[in-house]
């Protein structure tokens, strides 16, 4: 998570919650070290970790897990016993049933209910009070939240069939390749992650030790693709972060690695409606933002670490990524 980079909008979808709820977002963008003129500009992007500062710091700060996004607030532990109760399960299928009618039980704020027709399951989520949350941040966290905790359960990566959203598609969608790689449908009557019923009968890995570990690390870990995404996306990045120097390797030397032409590789990647050269923008920018937010080096220093022949090269990237440039963003972000 050191390096990845999150879109503004939520950043200011959670102010937004936080003004709903009588609270000043400003403290709280100070203690998460986002300066506010970034903040209020949802195209800037800021280092993950910060969002992760300013929603903990927020859930507390309105007594709501679930960040005053639905009505009534979810009382704080209630993932903590949560937690406890999916581990106890004997398989994904039970330890869902259990999660379902936990929640269920405690809060009126959303209604959950698990279908399965033939080889396929499906999760549909509908909140009480969507007014409640207009940017639509509790919609996108309540499916991760299933999902990735699903996925943690087991110890194994849920592909995702579909998932369904009850609204149109935002101006952010893009970010949803990495959230729900998987087809998206909009306008839907519920909000919904579709996948295999074979994962259903596998057993519960977890314990009370690595439980515990889990809801320390939270949200993080639910907001954060699983360890294992199956997708070539997911998988070229990682291969890219594990060269030394974060140097880019040709796309015909990743295509060798995965056993495959460039040309099919291409076209599985265009099957995933991302380019080779879209990945290594975003490693770039995030290394990029990830430095200028450390002031260790010099923009010229951080030029030629992501790739860039030249200062004025990496410049006019950089300003195509953020809407600044490095400069005027490492001294916004100095200001904070």
């Amino acid at each position: 998570m050191e390096k990845t980079t999150i879109l503004c909008h939520y950043v200011k979808a959670l102010m937004a919650s936080l003004e709903r709820n009588g609270h000043d977002p400003i403290p709280l963008l100070h203690y998460a070290g986002i300066p506010l003129e970034v903040a209020e500009d949802a195209n800037a992007r800021i280092p993950y970790r910060n969002f992760i500062k300013l929603i903990r710091k927020s859930v507390v700060t309105m007594q709501d897990e679930y960040m005053g996004l639905v009505d009534p607030a979810v009382p704080l532990g209630s993932f903590f016993y949560a937690g406890h109760l999916f581990i106890g399960a004997p398989n994904l299928k039970r330890a869902l049933e259990l999660g379902i009618g936990y929640y269920q039980h405690i809060s009126d704020a959303y209604e959950l209910n698990m279908i399965e027709e033939g080889d396929i399951v499906r999760l549909e989520v509908k909140i009480a009070k969507p007014e409640f949350d207009p940017d639509h941040l509790f919609a996108e966290f309540v499916l991760c939240a299933w999902h990735r905790t699903a996925c943690w359960l087991i110890s194994k990566n849920i592909i995702l069939k579909e998932v369904n959203f009850d609204f149109s598609a935002p101006d952010h969608e893009s970010e949803y390749r990495y959230l729900f790689p998987c087809p998206r449908n909009y306008n839907q009557s519920c909000l919904s992650l579709s996948f295999s019923t074979d994962y259903m009968f596998m057993p519960i890995t977890q314990n009370s030790v690595t439980v515990m570990d889990y809801i320390r690390k939270s949200p993080e870990n639910v907001l954060l693709n699983p360890v294992e995404d199956d997708s070539y996306s997911t998988k070229i990045r990682l291969e890219i972060e594990a060269c030394e120097n974060n140097s880019f390797p040709t796309f015909e030397l990743i295509a060798e690695k995965f056993f495959m032409t460039p040309k099919t590789l291409r076209k599985k990647l265009k099957s995933e409606g991302v380019t080779y050269q879209k990945i290594k923008d975003i490693i770039r920018r995030d290394i990029a933002i990830y430095h200028l937010t450390q002031h260790k080096w010099s923009i010229s220093e951080i030029a030629i670490k992501i790739g860039f022949s030249e200062p004025g090269a990496f410049i006019r990237a950089f300003k195509g990524w953020t809407g600044v440039t490095p400069r005027a963003y490492r001294e916004t972000d100095s200001e904070s």
